[in-house]
C-alpha cells in the first residue's frame, strides 16, 4: 500500500517536469523558425531579379497587329517650288510646274500604298536633318543648252553621301522603274557639293538616303514630262517602292 501511494505522489511530479520541458522545447522550436524567417526577410533577397520574374503575371502572346507598326515616311522635293522658275522653255513651259504636277501624282501613288509623304518646296525649312526613308528631288533639264537636244533622264548623287548602300539601292531601283514606264535612256550624275543642287543632300540628316532625278529634257521629253506625266510619276514612285521593299519597310 505504501509502495503504491508513493507512486501515485510521484506521477504529478512527473507529469508537471514533463510539461515544463515540453513548453520549453516548443518556444525554443518557435524562436529558432522567426530567426530564420527575418534572416530570410532580406527585401534585396526577396525582390531580386529571379523573384520579381517569378511573381509577375505570364505575359499575354499579342499578335503582330496588336502593336502600331512603324510609319515608312518618304520625301518628295518639288524642284525650284515656292523660289524660283528653275529652266524656262522660250515657249514658256518652266520647270517648277512640270516638276510640282509629277511630284503631286507620285504623293498620290505612294499614299495608295500606305506611305507617308511630304512634299517640300526648294528650300523647305523641314529639309534641315531632314530623316526619312528615302527623299527624292524631282527636277527636269534644261531646254537652252547644247544638251538639252539629248533625250533622257539622269540620277544624281553627292559625293557627301554617308549611307551608300541603301543609295546604290535606292538608284537601281529608281533607274529600273523609270526606265520600264518612260523609255527614256538612262545617265548618272554626281552632284558636287559646290552645285546648286547639293544644298538639298547637304540639309538632310546624313542617315536618310538621298537621290536627285531629272526626269526627261523639257524639249525632247515633253511627251512624258507632261502629255504623259503620269508615266513620269508611275516610274518615280514605282521606283520608291521597290527600295522600301528591298529594305523590308513595306510588304
Amino acid at each position: 500500500m505504501e509502495h503504491s501511494s508513493a507512486s501515485s505522489a510521484g506521477q504529478p511530479h512527473q507529469a508537471r517536469t514533463f510539461s515544463v520541458f515540453r513548453m520549453v522545447e516548443m518556444v525554443l522550436m518557435a524562436g529558432v523558425v522567426l530567426a530564420t524567417l527575418f534572416t530570410m526577410w532580406n527585401p534585396h533577397g526577396l525582390f531580386s531579379s529571379e523573384s520579381i520574374v517569378s511573381i509577375l503575371p505570364t505575359p499575354v502572346n499579342l499578335e503582330q497587329s496588336d502593336f502600331p507598326s512603324r510609319t515608312v515616311r518618304v520625301g518628295i522635293q518639288s524642284a525650284h517650288y515656292e523660289h524660283n522658275e528653275g529652266n524656262v522653255c522660250p515657249d514658256g513651259i518652266r520647270e517648277v510646274d512640270v516638276a510640282y504636277v509629277i511630284a503631286n501624282k507620285v504623293n498620290l501613288l505612294l499614299a495608295s500604298s500606305g506611305v507617308s509623304v511630304e512634299i517640300l518646296n526648294e528650300y523647305d525649312l523641314r529639309l534641315i536633318n531632314y530623316k526619312a526613308d528615302a527623299l527624292i528631288s524631282i527636277h527636269t533639264g534644261s531646254c537652252t543648252d547644247a544638251s538639252a537636244a539629248i533625250s533622257g533622264f539622269k540620277i544624281g548623287t553627292s559625293l557627301s553621301s554617308q549611307n551608300i548602300e541603301q543609295v546604290n539601292i535606292l538608284s537601281a531601283c529608281l533607274a529600273e522603274e523609270y526606265m520600264l514606264n518612260t523609255g527614256l535612256a538612262f545617265g548618272y550624275r554626281v552632284i558636287a557639293d559646290d552645285e546648286i543642287e547639293s544644298h538639298t543632300f547637304l540639309d538632310v540628316n546624313p542617315q536618310t538616303p538621298v537621290l536627285l532625278i531629272e526626269t526627261g529634257s523639257l524639249a525632247v521629253d515633253r511627251a512624258i514630262l507632261i502629255e504623259g506625266a503620269d508615266r513620269a510619276a508611275n516610274g518615280i514612285a514605282a521606283g520608291i517602292l521597290c527600295y522600301l521593299k528591298n529594305q523590308k519597310l513595306i510588304d
